[in-house]
């Protein structure tokens, strides 16, 4: 059966799923082809068919598979960044989270507040100001007053956000799916794409099962971008690296999601609670995974890295925490760690990436579909170039 393809129909609901055989014919057309049923493809999925576009989304895996880089339950949102133009993208990812939720019926979102430790919480509070957000800058005795589950050492800096949130991953791109669906678009599961090409005055996809034709392709295949990318010209330099998180069992409760950017400022540690699970969290460090091949990847977590996180959560927490397991995924990173969402020939490249994409996802859907359809996106989008020279292999 893993060599079938299937065409899912998800209703509105998106705990209701049925499944049905597809036969394709020889080629098939369509508006749109998107590649990646992650929460990037999902969302341009849904934007694109709720204006009228056909569009057919094909998936490698299944639907919220952990393969890629949407394993886990959990994502930290936060407006808090080191750059001003983040800030901004993510104040508008919020409003965009909050339609979803409007229109799904379901809460995707739930606001923590968020807490950044650190000497570079200057430069992210500078960006905050510019930004006109509000935040606060908290002492130690406000930390300990507020938190006192949590334990810093003396004379540490901090930027509070009050917007920090948590997001619920998995269910986000089921319900992202389910909307794409009910306006229309197809969803075909367990469908490995072969190629991806410019042709005549579209493009061409092929899978096992044949050729899909359309005006224009959206390619957003996570760590498989690269590969599927460069056979149709668009060399891009990007680093597939095997990043892991371990969840704990905690007594600590009320937590704002946490980054400690004084303790390894190249791979800071965090903590994300599940508020919808309280007294559980999960921890990792951002950015400390090795490169690896997609295609040949361990699921094994490194076992030194889960130790450093274990010890990092035993000096930050009062209560004791008792670590679970831990989970592997996929980052995608590029050099300077800015997505690469640009429109070459009749291609749209998707590749949010560097593992802080997630928040910006029913963002990012809305400037691909308008980048599909030679819309103007509503963001500046010359610093996502896919030619820049820190893409450029």
């Amino acid at each position: 059966m893993a060599g079938d393809s299937f065409t899912r129909r998800v209703s509105p609901d998106p705990r209701a799923v049925s499944t049905t055989r597809y036969a394709p014919a020889a080629m098939e057309r369509f508006d749109v082809v998107i590649v990646g049923g992650g929460p990037m493809g999902t969302a341009a999925a849904r934007a694109l068919s709720a204006r009228g576009r056909a569009v057919v989304l094909l998936e490698r895996f299944t639907l919220g598979n952990d393969k890629g880089s949407t394993a886990g339950t959990t994502r930290n949102f936060r407006l808090t960044y080191h750059d001003p133009l983040y800030v901004r993208l993510a104040r508008l990812a919020l409003e965009r989270w909050r339609e979803l939720e409007d229109q799904s019926g379901r809460e995707l979102l739930r606001v923590v507040g968020g807490l950044d430790v650190g000497q570079a919480t200057e430069s992210s509070a500078a960006a905050l100001e510019e930004a006109g957000e509000r935040f606060e800058r908290p002492s130690d005795a406000d930390v300990a007053e507020r938190w006192p589950m949590l334990r810093f050492p003396p004379g540490s800096r901090f930027v509070y956000q009050p917007d920090g949130a948590v997001l619920r991953s998995r269910e986000t791109v089921k319900v992202l799916a389910a909307l794409a669906v009910g306006h229309g678009a197809e969803l075909r599961e367990e469908t490995r794409v072969e190629s991806v090409a410019a042709a005549g005055d579209g493009v061409e996809v092929r899978t096992r099962d044949g050729a899909i034709g359309a005006p224009v392709a959206i390619v957003a295949a996570g760590s498989w971008t690269g590969a599927l990318l460069e056979p149709a010209g668009i060399s891009l330099d990007l680093r597939p690296t095997l990043e892991q998180s371990t969840y704990f069992d905690t007594d600590a409760r009320d937590l704002p999601t946490v980054i400690d950017w004084d303790e390894t400022p190249e791979e800071p540690p965090y903590i994300v609670p599940d508020p919808f699970e309280p007294g559980r969290i999960k921890a990792g460090a951002h950015l400390s995974g090795r490169a690896v091949d997609p295609e040949t990847r361990s699921f094994e977590a490194d076992e030194p890295g889960e130790q450093r996180v274990v010890d990092w959560v035993g000096r930050r927490l009062v209560s004791p925490a008792s670590a679970l397991r831990t989970e592997t995924c996929l980052y995608t990173r590029t050099r300077d760690e800015d997505f690469v969402l640009d429109r070459v020939g009749p291609l749209v490249v998707a590749s949010p990436c560097s593992g802080h994409g997630f928040k910006f996802a029913p963002l990012i859907g809305e400037v691909l579909a308008d980048m599909a359809i030679d819309g103007a996106p509503g963001i500046p989008l010359e610093r996502f170039r896919a030619d820049r020279p820190a893409v450029r292999p």
